[in-house]
Formats: structure tokens, C-alpha cells, sequence
């Protein structure tokens, strides 16, 4: 990527959490993938936009029901399903009668069991619900930030909470590339959005969706010795689909 220095870790970040084109696509080094952290909420605002664009251009079109589930079908395809496979992985390991020790080895499994499975369907159902619900005025707002919070909340629990493994990867780079500077501008960039988005609700929607990545990594670390590139992608799944309905109650008290 010569010429393009500043760019880089854009390009990481998209090329790490989505299905989209990146200019000179290579796979990473780890070292690399570290630096594509904060950016991960600019992936996220650019996957709303898309949602929002998707939105506009077929609701003239189609019934309002397939197009909620077009988008949230489009969501699935464009993130390749990463973090809804990290819900699978962690809520058939957390659910397992084991040790923490034994849970975190079984989040290596890549076979759905029931537990996952279930998860998985009862959160693609909440969210085609949440769209369903969403009242018009609310819709391009809650579409363009939902996608952001949830990478957003990504990058703070990597910062926030520990880690449960030690094996070189992907999830261990990010890890130690987590810091405070990574974790103030990712957060920065997203109040900022918010904020145009939102308005005055934003400092309310950015705590809430906090609270919920409190209680998730608490929850979790109930079950498992620390956190891992798999709970990551269940907290964003539970976040998103948390930003559907929280988002568009915040516009209503504010409006």
C-alpha cells in the first residue's frame, strides 16, 4: 500500500471485518491487523451508510417486511457472518457444563451446537423485529449507527477487559494494540457521529451501549477465564441489535 501510509489501517480494519473490495488486498501481518483497531468504528459507519443507501433505494420498490430482511440478510453477507459465528462459538461454550479453562478450549470448536444455534436465530429474528418497529423518522439515523456501535464496542472491550489467551493471532495483536490513545480517538470518532447523527441524545446512546458492554464482558467473565476474538463478535452482535431499539427510544425522548 505505498502512497497510502495513513490509509492503512483503514484498509486492514475493512478488509478484517467485511466482505467489501480494498485496494491492493493482501492478507495481513499481525502487526498490521494491531494497527487496523482504530478504525474499526469508521467500517461500521461506512456499513451504515450502505444500510441507509440499501434502505432508500428499495423501499419505493419492495413491501417494508423484505426489506427489513434484506437488510438485515445484506448486514449478515457484508461482516461474512464474523461476529454472528463469535455469538455461535461463545454461547455454546458459556452454556457447556465445564470449567472455564474447558469452556475457553471449546470456543475453538467450529461446529454449531444448540445453544449457538438458537442464539443465532433468535438474534437474526430480533433484529428483522427491531426493523420492523422502527418508526420512519427514526430509521436512517438508527440504520447509519447501529453498525458503528457495534465496532465501536469491539474496540472497548478489548481496551476495557482481559484477555483469555496467550497463543499468537489476530485477537492477541488487536489485544496489544488496545490501548488508551486506540480507545479515546475510536471513541471520539464515534461521539462524534453520534452527535450529528443523534444530536443531543448521543452522550446517552454512546453510555447505554457502554452499560451493555459492561454487562456482557462481566457476564462473560463469569464463564470464562477472559474474553476472546469470538465474545468480541458476540458482544458487537448483541450490541447492534441492542442499538435497533435503544437507538430510536433516545430520538423519541429527545424529539
Amino acid at each position: 500500500m505505498v502512497g497510502f501510509p495513513r490509509l492503512q489501517g483503514f484498509w486492514f480494519a475493512l478488509q478484517f471485518l467485511t466482505r467489501l473490495p480494498t485496494p491492493w488486498p493482501h492478507p495481513a501481518t499481525t502487526e498490521e491487523l494491531g494497527k487496523a483497531l482504530p478504525y474499526f468504528p469508521a467500517v461500521g459507519l461506512l456499513l451504515g451508510l450502505l444500510l441507509v443507501g440499501l434502505d432508500a433505494a428499495l423501499r419505493p420498490f419492495l413491501a417494508p417486511p423484505v426489506v427489513d430482511a434484506l437488510l438485515v440478510a445484506t448486514l449478515l453477507g457484508l461482516s461474512g457472518a464474523l461476529h454472528l459465528d463469535g455469538l455461535v462459538d461463545t454461547c455454546d461454550a458459556v452454556c457447556a457444563p465445564a470449567t472455564p479453562q474447558a469452556r475457553l478450549a471449546l470456543l475453538q470448536d467450529s461446529r454449531a451446537h444448540d445453544p449457538g444455534a438458537l442464539a443465532a436465530c433468535l438474534l437474526l429474528l430480533a433484529k428483522f423485529a427491531a426493523l420492523r418497529a422502527l418508526p420512519a423518522g427514526a430509521r436512517p439515523a438508527t440504520l447509519l449507527v447501529a453498525p458503528l456501535l457495534a465496532r465501536w464496542a469491539i474496540v472497548a472491550a478489548y481496551w476495557a477487559y482481559p484477555y483469555g489467551r496467550r497463543t499468537p493471532g489476530a485477537s492477541l495483536a488487536l489485544k496489544a494494540h488496545a490501548t488508551t490513545p486506540c480507545a479515546a480517538a475510536s471513541t471520539a470518532f464515534t461521539l462524534g457521529v453520534l452527535a450529528l447523527a443523534l444530536g443531543p441524545g448521543a452522550l446517552l446512546v454512546l453510555g447505554g451501549t457502554g452499560l451493555l458492554v459492561h454487562l456482557a464482558a462481566v457476564f462473560l467473565r463469569t464463564r470464562l477465564p477472559g474474553l476472546t476474538g469470538d465474545t468480541y463478535g458476540a458482544i458487537a452482535e448483541l450490541v447492534e441489535a441492542g442499538a435497533l431499539v435503544f437507538v430510536p427510544l433516545v430520538l423519541y425522548a429527545h424529539g
